[in-house]
């Protein structure tokens, strides 16, 4: 993996992905790790946790850290927060990665199907907004008196929709309401975590050539490719390159509370 941004652009912040196992949220913790960050790697898999440490090691100026959690399981979520803090001392950045699909059409979709898609990626990335908060950011805000933090301290979270949220697709009830009640997430997060300091957005990809979308045949794939703009579907490091340039104060310091459609214009807002 390549630098994106300058060098060093991180050095000092710890950031939180979810998923960073595999896929997206493995390149999105790498390329933190890259520009300096201290990444703490969370997935349910630590034997797969441990392989992707080691991966990254090469690429990361600091160490990452791995943390073993089920992103729906709420006292997993306040563990994984608590021993972050406790390894480093702050939390600078989360990133919500960690998501599931268990596709079928909605009149043979189970119910079970249906409320674990949404825990994964709903209630996963409320979990972890939420403690990330009630654990770190919220005290600060206290023992400043109460007033908005304004003490220069990169704080963000970017959160993972889908052009799907708009678009909405087939077979994918379950994963589209969860991507759309994902972004309304961010919005309400970015209001109520301005006094922190903090920076609250989403990226909403289309196609992304990962696991998941080995499943799909070539002629899936090659009307993936049609509903693009660009004729293509991304690669995960894009992804990643994204996450950074939005983590990025220098670059997406005024901007808050946003949807950035990363899909090569499936969805033209």
């Amino acid at each position: 993996m390549d630098r994106i941004l300058r060098e060093g652009a991180f050095t000092g912040e710890t950031h939180i992905v979810t998923g960073a196992a595999q896929g997206i949220g493995n390149r999105v913790a790498t390329a933190l790790a890259l520009h300096g960050a201290q990444v703490v790697l969370v997935d349910l898999d630590a034997g797969r946790l441990a392989e992707a440490a080691e991966a990254m090691a090469p690429h990361a100026q600091v160490s990452p850290l791995t943390v073993a959690a089920n992103v729906v399981d709420e006292a997993d979520v306040q563990s994984a927060v608590a021993t972050t803090l406790e390894a480093t001392g702050a939390i600078n950045g989360l990133v919500n990665v960690a998501g599931i699909t268990r596709d079928a059409r909605i009149a043979k979709k189970s119910f079970d199907d249906f409320k674990a898609v949404l825990a994964v990626h709903l209630h996963g990335t409320f979990l972890f907004t939420r403690e990330v908060a009630a654990q770190h950011w919220h005290p600060l805000f206290k023992d400043n008196g109460n007033q908005p933090l304004d003490d220069g301290v990169n704080r963000f979270i970017v959160n993972f929709s889908s052009v799907s949220a708009r678009n909405g697709n087939v077979g994918q009830v379950d994963y589209t309401a969860a991507k759309g009640a994902i972004e309304s997430v961010t919005k309400t997060s970015a209001r109520e975590f301005a006094s922190y300091g903090a920076r609250i957005n989403a990226i909403a990809p289309g196609p992304v050539d990962t696991a998941m979308l080995a499943a799909v045949d070539e002629k899936g794939r090659a009307g993936m490719r049609r509903s693009t703009l660009l004729g293509r579907v991304a690669q995960p490091d894009e992804m990643a390159a994204s996450v950074c340039a939005i983590a990025d104060p220098k670059l997406f310091g005024y901007c808050t509370g946003q949807v950035f459609q990363v899909n090569a214009g499936m969805y033209l807002a």
